[in-house]
């Protein structure tokens, strides 16, 4: 959402978390897309906590590893998208009368620090209109974001030092109901649940765009239902509905100005992630919750031939990557199939 260079120049995705950097490069064809190459390089312990880059010249070096060690073509591009993780970001989807661009946002910068928990000096701040699903409404719906300066020229610097050119940055969030969403669009509530390598991150989407995103407290290791122990099994699934609830209760009462055909009741839940049986874990969550619940697809914005000439082992793990590369593809799905 923060765009740096406004020129069409072909790059790659990266995203960072806590844990690793996961990285998709798309080539494109004469009517079509597909991946080229991706890398996987995992972070040693440290280098970021709760979102803040602790060790610089570690992350340095891992992003200067992660490009000597992708699969498939070999990276010719210093321009990269990046997400960065969720815990340090700010986002908000609030009403603002109709004007033009120029106006709104001035106004919206103003309106913003009613938001945001920091200054509005000390941040980056972006925002985006978001198109209704029916017509007819009397005002914009936008969406602001912001991110600490301070955590972000971490980011950049790091990425500069390892001889990158940052085109743009995104949050988690934003990466992954682009990857899960088909057309970046629904009519009705749905919930995504990313089960990173530390705890699950929750993101509420709804019409064309995300409209809330939170970590959850507990270990996604815990709500993976993996455990030899059935007690455990049990309360891990009882811990994962119960947040699920708890999600869903929230954005209800907060949803009331949607202009989407349907109520603002969640009718789904969509799981990604790596390392764990989304399938079973989707399962339980139907059954317990009489909800429809489904393993997502990162390739469902993908057009047929999607995988190309590389295939990625997991491609759940790297849901947010593939969702940063669908940036310059807009309505993809429907477009090419």
């Amino acid at each position: 959402m923060f765009d740096f260079l406004d020129l069409k120049i072909k790059n790659f995705s990266l995203a960072i978390n806590e844990f690793a950097l996961r990285l998709v490069k798309i080539k494109t064809g004469k009517k079509s897309f597909s991946v080229a190459s991706f890398g996987e390089l995992e972070l040693k312990s440290g280098i970021i906590k709760d979102g803040v880059v602790q060790d610089e010249p570690g992350l340095t070096d891992a992003i200067k590893q992660i490009r000597g060690k992708v699969k498939g073509e070999k990276l010719k591009t210093k321009y990269v998208v990046v997400s960065l993780p969720e815990e340090e970001s700010f986002s908000q989807v609030i009403q603002m009368p109709k004007m033009n661009q120029d106006e709104l946002r001035m106004a919206i910068s103003l309106e913003a620090e009613s938001y945001i928990p920091i200054p509005m000096d000390k941040v980056y701040f972006d925002f985006k209109i978001i198109a209704p699903i029916k017509d007819g409404t009397d005002h914009l719906d936008v969406l602001i974001v912001a991110m600490s300066q301070k955590i972000v020229d971490s980011y950049i610097s790091c990425i500069k030092r390892a001889g990158l050119i940052p085109v743009a940055i995104e949050i988690e969030s934003q990466g992954i109901a682009r990857a899960l969403i088909e057309n970046e669009t629904s009519d009705y509530p749905i919930i995504l649940i990313d089960f990173n390598e530390d705890r699950p991150n929750f993101i509420i989407f709804s019409g064309n765009s995300v409209r809330f995103a939170s970590s959850a407290s507990f270990s996604s290791e815990e709500e993976s239902a993996g455990g030899s122990n059935k007690n455990t099994k049990i309360g891990a699934v009882e811990r994962l509905t119960g947040q699920i609830e708890k999600y869903t209760d929230f954005y209800k009462s907060h949803a009331s100005h949607e202009h989407i055909p349907n109520d603002s009741t969640v009718k789904k839940v969509i799981l990604c992630g790596g390392g764990r049986d989304l399938k079973k874990i989707a399962n339980s969550i139907a059954k317990d919750m009489e909800i429809e619940a489904e393993a997502g697809d990162p390739f469902i914005n993908f057009p047929k031939n999607r995988r190309g000439s590389v295939e990625i082992p997991d491609p759940s793990q790297f849901t947010t990557a593939l969702g940063l590369s669908l940036r310059d593809f807009p309505n993809q799905k429907k477009n090419h199939d």
